[in-house]
């Protein structure tokens, strides 16, 4: 009997404590290839993706799965000025980020936003605030790709296994790979801001940007997402066309009394149209906001990005929400 073409990479992870070793950039891409393209056993599956769980996943595996799921992104994804991965989702907090998003489209760029429907009980997601907030959501018919500046698109929507495979956590015990490629992607030549819940992550994470010729911006953000939190410093590793480094934001304080502590998303719709305030609030949305213009520009002058986010945040429509 013919040996499965994922039988020998299977091995490669799975040899044993001195034989096994991670895989390749290369292999890597062929191993997540086939199995988005659904030539896999389920058994191969729950192998591979615990078995890197264990080994620890590497910037070369993630940027070769990431390279991978790329093939997939809908027709009209390459047309936007950023890509915003949203896949923790928020279980203390409003997503003030989405105001930062929402802002950078009022100052004339294209944001789309990719995410998970739930897979974590107690937690929100991306989804359920664009739905909350009355913002164009991708479906079947991918027409809001096409005309929207700020639009939201399930990872269904890119390959249906990929939120498959995020959906295993209830089942394996653990995340899989799969969470942290999916804050990778993005389609060629889109700069791509992303989240992490451990700081370890951000190195990984821009290094699998550089290894793929991806542009990247990286931090440790409030619960996962990307999103500042005003109470700590902030530590920013980017990756643009000709340069790399980081950029640091300093907290001003290590704790703001008009934090809000639940994800209610009325507080945000308030909140932008002027109608309630908050000094944690504010500086979220524009440290936020800051970065991502940082991102777009390629430029790590911060704090011009800060002003000009500042500057349109004066001048926002309250209407929009």
């Amino acid at each position: 009997m013919n040996n499965h073409p994922l039988a020998d990479y299977v091995r490669i992870l799975a040899r044993g404590k001195n034989a096994s070793r991670n895989m390749t950039q290369d292999e890597a891409k062929f191993t997540l290839a086939q199995m988005l393209e659904g030539n896999y056993h389920p058994e191969q599956l729950g192998a591979i993706f615990m078995l890197l769980r264990v080994l620890e996943e590497t910037p070369e595996e993630i940027a070769g799965f990431s390279a991978a799921a790329n093939h997939y992104w809908p027709a009209g994804s390459d047309e936007f000025d950023l890509v915003w991965a949203s896949y923790a989702g928020k279980r203390r907090q409003p997503f003030w980020w989405m105001l930062s998003a929402l802002l950078l489209s009022q100052m004339g760029y294209r944001i789309l936003v990719h995410g998970t429907l739930s897979h974590t009980p107690g937690r929100k997601y991306a989804h359920e605030v664009f739905k909350e907030l009355g913002l164009p959501i991708v479906s079947e018919d991918n027409s809001a790709i096409k005309t929207e500046s700020l639009v939201y698109l399930p990872c269904a929507q890119i390959n249906e296994r990929l939120q498959q495979w995020l959906s295993l956590k209830s089942i394996l015990g653990v995340r899989s790979p799969i969470n942290t490629v999916m804050k990778t992607i993005s389609p060629n030549g889109v700069p791509s801001v992303q989240g992490v819940f451990h700081p370890n992550y951000r190195a990984i994470h821009t290094e699998a940007a550089k290894l793929n010729h991806e542009l990247a911006l990286v931090i440790k953000g409030e619960g996962g997402e990307f999103e500042v939190n005003p109470e700590r410093k902030c530590i920013a590793d980017f990756r643009f066309a000709d340069s790399s480094g980081q950029i640091e934001i300093a907290n001003t304080q290590s704790h703001f009394a008009d934090k809000p502590e639940n994800t209610d998303t009325s507080a945000l719709i308030s909140f932008w149209r002027g109608e309630t305030g908050s000094i944690y609030g504010e500086t979220a949305v524009l440290n936020t906001a800051a970065l991502a213009l940082c991102l777009i520009r390629q430029n790590d002058d911060y704090g011009q990005a800060l002003d000009d986010c500042t500057k349109a945040w004066s001048g926002r429509d309250c209407t929009i929400i």
